[in-house]
């Protein structure tokens, strides 16, 4: 359904809001206030500084690329959903890629390659690592979001930082489990309506 065939941009959100819901492992969907926003920013801002235990920065292009959007929802997930394809965690050090995570089938072809080392499904790459300056920079990339049958142009998903997480847990009072994650998803406004 076309994004125009919706009367307001309320009720696209609605729209929007009720697809998700039905995306195996969502449990909750809710549209972020200004306020929720603002917080997150800062956090986000925080957290740059904070990635493998101070040893690295950090740089969420995808909560960038969401706050970047005109409409922000924030959805919780449970351990059915299905995390978009990876890699959802990217180290660069010295402007190149030196780890990523993969999808578990993918761990074979680098399990006994000497160059590289596994850790479950993220992959670090032992020759680029290896004498690199400077501080590793960890990325979590925007993800494109596909909105079934809703069409609405820049739909893009990010990952929270810790905090970012803890604050969505603790304001809405969602249950702190490692079974039990967040999301964040953007879109921009349509011009057909309002």
């Amino acid at each position: 359904m076309s994004a125009c065939d919706y009367a307001t941009q309320d009720e696209l959100i609605e729209a929007v809001k009720e697809f998700m819901l039905q995306v195996k492992g969502v449990e909750e969907v809710f549209v972020l206030t200004d306020t929720d926003k603002e917080i997150i920013e800062q956090l986000e801002e925080e957290a740059k500084g904070n990635v493998l235990m101070g040893m690295g920065e950090g740089d969420n292009r995808g909560i960038a690329e969401v706050f970047s959007r005109e409409h922000i929802l924030c959805f919780t997930t449970n351990k059915q959903y299905v995390w978009p394809d990876p890699p959802n965690v990217i180290m660069m050090q010295g402007g190149e890629v030196i780890g990523f995570d993969c999808f578990e089938h993918e761990v074979s072809q680098y399990q006994d390659h000497p160059d590289y080392m596994v850790m479950g499904t993220f992959i670090m790459n032992k020759a680029k690592a290896a004498g690199k300056s400077g501080k590793p920079i960890v990325v979590l990339p925007p993800k494109p979001c596909d909105l079934g049958t809703i069409e609405v142009d820049d739909a893009v998903l990010g990952s929270p930082s810790t905090p970012s997480d803890e604050y969505i847990r603790k304001t809405y009072h969602f249950e702190c489990s490692m079974e039990k994650g967040t999301f964040f998803l953007g879109f921009n406004k349509v011009k057909c309506l309002d």
